[in-house]
Parts: structure tokens; C-alpha cells; sequence
């Protein structure tokens, strides 16, 4: 059976080659990877991303380096099937049960609630079927957005980290929020 994580309006599950045309929309936006690891993006360049970094997904995640990489796709209406953003969990270090995750929305999909019915879904699973004890989100400072979709999951924030990262040009101060096992409330 293939990786799936069904929630009321979403299905999360591994991204796919023929997600490009979906992933070009928001991964081409400048506003949408202002805070994300890499550059506005060409339909090159989201080709070969996908060709690099589809493959990897694991659906069981237990080693340092594995991590799940997943699709947000709308399950009904008018744009059933499209891709509307997507999900990262990674597990970082295997010994200590630490995991990081992330996620990016789509701009025509944002402050519906999507993002937060995905990760909150992602988190469910991650902490009821892997060895994971702690999940941290990093988040530049500059994205409050961002920071409070974490909060609204239930994360805390942790620490700041003072110009902790030289970023597409800046340094840039990173917030690291973080959520236990025994605190998420599925």
C-alpha cells in the first residue's frame, strides 16, 4: 500500500513527477520562498528537484537522514487532485528520538486552514508510528506567519538563535519551536 495520511479536505502523500505543474506555481513565487532553502524556481529546476528528492522518501522513517517528503493534494471540488503545498518530516538525530519538520503553502491556498489541518495530521502520524520523541520547526524570524501556525500546533518556542544563519543574503535570526510526544494532543 502506498504512503497516505487522509484528512477532511487532504490527501498527504509521497510528491510525484507529475506534481510539477503544481509545484511550479508556488515554488516559482518569489514571496512563497522568501524563507524557503531554495531560489525561485524554474520548471527546470522543480523537475529536477523532484527527480532528486521524490526517490528518497522513505515511508518508514528510522535512520539519521531519512525523511518523508509529502504532497498536500485537495480531495474534492473544483481543484480535486491539485497539489496545494507540501510537508517535510526528517529525523536528524536517531539516538535522541529528534525529528524536524517543515511545510510551504501554495499562495492562492493560504489562511484557509490547509496548512495546519496537513502538519497537525503529519505530526499525528509521525509521533503514533515512528521512534520520535521531540519534532523542532525552524523558522526565520522574519516569518511570523509561519511561527504561529507552529503555536497553533501546540509547539513552544524554545529559543532564538541570533543571526544563527547567512540566508539569501542576510543574516538572519532563527526561532526553533519544539512539541514532545507527551504534549501533542492527537
Amino acid at each position: 500500500m502506498t504512503f497516505r495520511i487522509e484528512t477532511e479536505r487532504l490527501i498527504l502523500r509521497p510528491l510525484a513527477l507529475t506534481d510539477e505543474d503544481d509545484l511550479l506555481e508556488y515554488q516559482s513565487h518569489p514571496e512563497i520562498v522568501r524563507y524557503i532553502p531554495w531560489p525561485e524556481r524554474t520548471r527546470e529546476q522543480v523537475r529536477e528537484a523532484l527527480e532528486k528528492y521524490a526517490p528518497l522518501h522513505k515511508d518508514v522513517i528510522t535512520e539519521n537522514g531519512d525523511f518523508l517528503l509529502l504532497a498536500w493534494e485537495l480531495k474534492d471540488g473544483a481543484n480535486k487532485g491539485k497539489v496545494i503545498g507540501q510537508s517535510n518530516l526528517s529525523i536528524e538525530r536517531k539516538e535522541d528520538q529528534y525529528s524536524e519538520f517543515g511545510y510551504v503553502t501554495h499562495q492562492n491556498f493560504q489562511r484557509q486552514g490547509y496548512a495546519f489541518e496537513a502538519s497537525r495530521a503529519l505530526l499525528d502520524y509521525a509521533f503514533r508510528n515512528f521512534a520520535i520523541h521531540r519534532i523542532v520547526a525552524k523558522i526565520d524570524s522574519r516569518n511570523p506567519e509561519s511561527a504561529h501556525l507552529a503555536e497553533k500546533l501546540g509547539m513552544r518556542l524554545e529559543g532564538t538563535f541570533r543571526e544563527s544563519e547567512f540566508f539569501k543574503g542576510d543574516w538572519c535570526d532563527m526561532w526553533e519551536y519544539a512539541i514532545l510526544k507527551s504534549e501533542f494532543q492527537a
